[in-house]
């Protein structure tokens, strides 16, 4: 069993983890593994991963080095020795705001296994992922990684944890960010039909459609014995499409996040982090109707 739920605190969980990294590994790079652990730990248990052996998540580089008080230039530093050394992976992603493309930030994959486990790499859904879906929003407000340099006033020497939490965790307040993009992958085809349920045709072709909807769920899920638990959820998301909400691109999103959780060994059971995700949203009740 990981540290990681073994020890409810992130912060001891991180130093349980780091103590198990190479002793040839230089103190600077070994700081800057255990403070990524943080957000890793936090975004981990908000997702509700189960036994996770790598996490990602979305964070300004410029955060993390004002939250360890070192410049850009040493934090990349140490970042190339854990990346050549397959505990980390990141990379810079980007976004649309005022009509021009800006950096958003980092998408940073942390591996939790220090001792053994494959090489961190983000894979394709990850790096489209929308990270951050309301950032012209965010910019307009002053939120940005420029104007928290600019303002920023550290207290202590420590780790400031507040403020990579603030920057990198996951809030269970707000809906997964939906990212229709990646629709144009042909290993995404089988869960398109989700998108296609709220313009069938009353009768046959709904049940048909809405029938194949919940199939293409469990496929994608691995999860064949919940067909009628995602027939249900189908059902009342037409419903509520039907009373002018749109469900179906977030179900879709989620239903992607799941799967790739799966497939990168994050989780072994789709179907209990599709669910878990879907409750950390505020339309549960509504696909819960009856």
């Amino acid at each position: 069993m990981l540290a990681t739920y073994e020890v409810n605190d992130a912060v001891s969980a991180s130093a349980s983890i780091a103590e198990r990294l190479s002793k040839t590994l230089p103190a600077q790079a070994k700081r800057v593994y255990q403070a990524l652990l943080i957000p890793a730990l936090e975004n981990a248990r908000e997702r509700s991963y189960v036994n996770p052996s790598r996490v990602t998540f979305h964070c300004p580089a410029e955060i993390i080095s004002m939250a360890l008080g070192i410049s850009r230039m040493t934090l990349w530093r140490a970042v190339q020795v854990l990346k050549d050394a397959g505990l980390i992976d990141n990379r810079a992603v980007k976004g649309n705001c005022r009509g021009r493309v800006r950096n958003t930030g980092s998408v940073w994959q942390i591996r939790l296994t220090p001792n053994h486990g494959s090489r961190c790499k983000l894979s394709y859904e990850e790096l489209k992922h929308s990270w951050r879906p309301n950032f012209n929003d965010e910019i307009r407000r002053g939120r940005s990684s420029y104007r928290a340099l600019v303002t920023y006033k550290r207290i202590s020497k420590e780790l400031d944890i507040d403020l990579l939490r603030r920057w990198s965790v996951d809030s269970k307040k707000h809906p997964p960010s939906v990212d229709t993009s990646v629709c144009n992958k042909p290993k995404n085809a089988v869960l398109e039909v989700l998108l296609d349920v709220s313009s069938a045709r009353p009768g046959r072709d709904t049940v048909a459609r809405v029938d194949l909807a919940a199939q293409a769920l469990a496929t994608a899920l691995a999860d064949q014995r919940s067909v009628n638990f995602y027939r249900l959820i189908v059902w009342n998301a037409l419903k509520a499409s039907q009373r002018g909400l749109d469900l179906f691109p977030m179900l879709y999103q989620v239903a992607i996040r799941a799967r790739v959780d799966v497939q990168e060994n994050w989780s072994r059971k789709g179907g209990a982090v599709f669910t878990s995700r879907l409750k950390q949203t505020d339309y549960w009740d509504e696909l819960m109707r009856c």
